[in-house]
């Protein structure tokens, strides 16, 4: 199953960003940065606040670790969204 990253779009996480009793996963979105469990809980960072910040510095493919996806298009991904 291919899970989608609330605050970005990013079609593929490896776990879902919230369990089923609420906590955060830990994971970090590969695109954006997003770490639940961290960023929303600990940090009270709204996805909707990192989100524009990421906007805002030019939607970077945030990981360290591999390269976005071919033809990987920030704003296309963005309109997977849902509201």
């Amino acid at each position: 199953m291919r899970l989608s990253c609330p605050v970005c779009g990013f079609p593929s996480l490896e776990d879902p960003p919230k369990s089923p009793d609420g906590g955060g996963s830990y994971e970090i979105c590969p695109c954006c940065g997003f770490q639940f469990g961290f960023d929303d809980e600990s940090e009270g960072i709204s996805y909707d606040q990192w989100r524009r910040e990421w906007i805002k510095k030019g939607m970077v493919f945030d990981s360290g670790q591999t390269n976005p996806p071919p033809n990987w298009d920030p704003r296309e991904q963005l309109k997977n969204l849902s509201d």
